[in-house]
């Protein structure tokens, strides 16, 4: 018998397009898709990089049951841009969720911490909440 494959939501405010994305977080979560895992990764991605290397990651993603989803990055204006970079992942975070029905919700900490926490509030999806390489998994 089959178990159902548990979806996560990873909500990080670097992008997949940057060269950390790109070295740690695949490798990292294509190593956990042989535990019954796929992926759903929202990420905040630089413009310029996102033009420049969403193919390259889009053919580093395709053999595993990872999905990509991003919104752009912004640094202007500073004082308002990780505002406007939570309602940005929010909004994505909710359509993704409607389609998804994510199990639970992987995330740095920081904005997309508060995205999570209104996703489990507003949804009840489960949150695990990753503080450098500190784990604290809630309900």
């Amino acid at each position: 018998m089959n178990e159902r494959k548990k979806k996560i939501l990873f909500i990080s405010y670097d992008g997949l397009t940057d060269p950390l994305g790109q070295s740690q977080i695949i490798p990292y979560l294509a190593g956990l898709t042989k535990y019954n895992y796929e992926f759903t990764i929202l990420r905040c991605d630089k413009p310029h990089l996102y033009k420049k290397n969403k193919e390259y990651v889009e053919k580093l993603i395709a053999p595993y049951p990872i999905k990509w989803a991003s919104v752009p990055y912004n640094t202007v204006p500073t004082v308002f841009s990780s505002v406007f970079a939570f309602y940005q992942l929010k909004k994505k975070a909710r359509a993704l969720h409607k389609n998804e029905k994510f199990d639970k919700v992987h995330t740095n900490t920081g904005v997309p911490t508060l995205v999570a926490i209104w996703l489990k509030k507003k949804d009840g999806v489960k949150l695990a909440n990753e503080d450098r390489g500190c784990w604290e998994y809630e309900g």
